[in-house]
């Protein structure tokens, strides 16, 4: 099996993942480039953004609730209210380093909710995305800052100071093509800025696949030091990794050496899958033994009030890879 993200011919299939009913995908992971991914299917994106109740009515309700603070012009509860999220946050305040007059961009954003903010902080921003159903919804609410990813705009308004965008990587068909593209966007000292599903998330005994980050919409999880290896020639290359605290990180820890093997939760309809992942619920949860998550729930408490889930390793979070490159 060649790899779909570096071309080697050594990826080897490692299980089969059906988070929605009808989308029963093989999973494959690749050692010469460490991704896990799973085949790209280009009519999901579209589609998902046109159905009420799949899983990107979430950022549906995100713009909803950014909606009226960007009405009332308050662009400091606008900015607590989107850096609750940690991609956020890091976008927000790694751009926010930069003057007002920078010209950005924003790939794959979705109905508009993080743009918004920059649009009132009064750069020179435009969004895109390849959704004309979420770009439509993006205009109606917060002005005429956005527009189709193959509009004759993106290259006409380079080259940008900033590119950015928030997790979309890992829902492309080819991420080491689409990166060089915006890498070319960018005026030489200029940044890309995205962070992306984490390889290293995948923690439990036999875990396939971050069950918040699921098939068919992302598609590739990457290994820490990926973009470093791959970019460096044509940029400078950070990646910081955001961990859990201590106490999640100890149920991890917990988990992975006594506790039960991850399992592959029981498809749902991808029409009904924001269900899935409101409230805080888990995919797995129906499925894990109550009485271990009651030793879990005891343990973790225990090791909080002693102290020790500070000295046990710590635990990457799902989305929390922050990829940070200056074009040299």
């Amino acid at each position: 099996m060649n790899c779909r993200i570096c071309g080697s011919g050594s990826a080897t299939k490692v299980g089969d993942v059906e988070y929605y009913a009808g989308f029963a995908w093989s999973v494959y992971d690749c050692p010469a480039c460490g991704c896990r991914f799973t085949k790209h299917d280009d009519s999901i994106y579209n589609w998902l953004h046109e159905q009420p109740e799949s899983i990107y009515s979430l950022y549906r309700d995100l713009a909803d609730r950014t909606k009226p603070l960007f009405e009332q012009r308050d662009l400091e509860r606008l900015k607590r209210q989107l850096t609750e999220v940690s991609k956020y946050k890091f976008i927000v305040d790694s751009v926010g380093r930069y003057p007002k007059n920078s010209r950005v961009l924003e790939v794959g954003c979705s109905r508009g909710q993080l743009t918004s903010y920059f649009i009132l902080a009064g750069y020179d921003i435009l969004g895109i995305d390849v959704s004309a159903e979420a770009i439509g919804a993006a205009n109606a609410t917060f002005g005429n800052f956005f527009a189709v990813a193959d509009s004759p705009l993106v290259s006409q308004r380079a080259p940008y100071h900033v590119i950015y965008h928030t997790g979309m990587i890992g829902c492309v068909a080819d991420p080491m093509k689409t990166t060089s593209g915006l890498l070319n966007l960018l005026r030489p000292g200029g940044q890309l800025l995205f962070n992306v599903p984490n390889r290293d998330a995948c923690a439990l005994r036999g875990q396939l696949w971050i069950d918040a980050a699921t098939p068919p919409d992302v598609v590739t999880l990457f290994r820490p030091g990926f973009w470093t290896k791959h970019f460096s020639d044509v940029a400078i290359v950070r990646e910081t990794i955001e961990t859990f605290p201590p106490e999640r990180a100890f149920a991890t820890n917990l988990r992975r050496k006594l506790g039960p093997k991850w399992r592959i939760p029981q498809p749902v309809s991808l029409k009904a899958s924001a269900n899935r992942y409101k409230g805080g619920h888990r995919p797995n949860s129906e499925q894990d033994n109550r009485i271990w998550a009651s030793f879990e729930r005891a343990a973790s408490l225990a090791a909080r009030v002693t102290g020790i889930a500070k000295l046990l390793p710590s635990q990457a979070t799902p989305f929390g890879l922050f990829v940070t490159m200056t074009k040299r």
